[in-house]
């Protein structure tokens, strides 16, 4: 088997993973070949051994089954291993030597083989520097959380007070409302314009609590629950988006 049947043999055998995945491993492995240099070919061969165990390592590594051994790895080329292979064999002294000198060349390469190592996530030093800056920060973000928890407290219980405000004056007008009517029909015995003025007044008061109260209503029974249902809403369509 020679370079080309190897790769064209480990392309078949990489059909059914990605083709990005299946681009990275086969240009690291023929940058293998580059490296060695056609000289050394028949060296490379022998030491990653047949395609489909290449294929099965490399899949291994992209589904996270495992790592076998000459397993591929993803790496960027600067941390790709290189195998030192010996001289042109025709420069040695000797058949026998030269045999002995190519099985040795063929042992090392397979020592040598070894996998670059994976792609690190984010380094250690790099989460340090995120941890320092969150406690640096933490006094500015306390303080924006706590101004904003603040407003939003400040504004339920604005919404609350004006609710109680209303119907508290719609109660104190309504009674406005029956205390002068009782004390207009009493005055209109002796002072009738007088108590027709009180009971005048009366009405009146009664008419703006009246509309003090269909506020109080309004506001507690209609718009407080259209605004909690509006505000869990948001918090729902932002718990789909973020799923």
């Amino acid at each position: 088997m020679n370079r080309t049947e190897f790769m064209r043999q480990l392309e078949s055998l990489l059909q059914n993973i990605s083709a990005t995945e299946r681009e990275e491993a086969l240009q690291y492995y023929n940058e293998y070949f580059n490296d060695a240099g056609p000289e050394n070919e028949q060296n490379v061969i022998e030491a990653l051994g047949n395609p489909a165990k290449v294929a099965e390592n490399i899949k291994k590594d992209i589904f996270g089954n495992g790592y076998g051994e000459n397993s591929y790895q993803r790496a960027g080329a600067d941390s790709r291993s290189v195998i030192t292979y010996l001289a042109d064999p025709q420069t040695e002294n000797g058949n026998g030597e030269q045999r002995n000198r190519q099985s040795d060349a063929s042992q090392t390469a397979q020592a040598q083989v070894v996998s670059p190592q994976k792609k690190e996530g984010m380094s250690t030093g790099m989460i340090v520097l995120i941890v320092i800056l969150c406690i640096l920060a933490s006094p500015v973000i306390l303080g924006a959380a706590s101004a904003g928890i603040g407003v939003a407290a400040g504004l339920i219980a604005g919404w609350f007070g004006l609710i109680i405000g209303f119907g508290a004056t719609a109660v104190a007008l309504i009674l406005v409302l029956i205390a002068l009517v009782a004390v207009g029909i009493i005055s209109m015995f002796t002072h009738p314009f007088v108590g027709m003025c009180l009971i005048g007044a009366g009405l009146i008061c009664g008419g703006v609590g009246l509309l003090f109260l269909m506020l109080t209503v309004a506001m507690a029974g209609i718009a407080t629950p259209a605004i909690c249902c509006w505000i869990g809403g948001l918090f729902q369509k932002r718990g789909k988006k973020e799923a």
